[in-house]
């Protein structure tokens, strides 16, 4: 990782007029959220949020073996929820801590 910081800009957003985020329609928008590529130099990217801390993490991985290995570190806390991208997929993980009603 490069170790670059990207700042959150949600003020600006905020702030924003109308004109500047158009509508459009469902259709329009799953077919544009569908259409993400990561760059052909990583393997995975993933995004941890921990609901405890409220933490949110992006990580990017060029080797599959690295991804795994951090994977099996952070879902060890079960406030971790993580979701894992690659160029044909997406998964999340997340805890489960409503009780067995079995």
């Amino acid at each position: 990782m490069s170790g670059k910081v990207f700042p959150n800009n949600w003020q600006d957003v905020h702030d924003a007029d109308e004109d500047q985020f158009p509508e459009i329609s469902y259709i329009d928008f799953m077919t544009g959220m569908s259409m993400w590529s990561i760059p052909s130099s990583h393997a995975v990217i993933m995004r941890v949020s921990n609901k405890n801390t409220g933490k949110v993490k992006e990580l990017a991985y060029r080797k599959m073996g690295n991804a795994r290995n951090s994977m099996l570190k952070l879902v060890e806390d079960p406030a971790n929820e993580i979701v894992i991208c690659d160029n044909e997929s997406i998964h999340i993980i997340k805890s489960e801590n409503e009780p067995n009603h079995d």
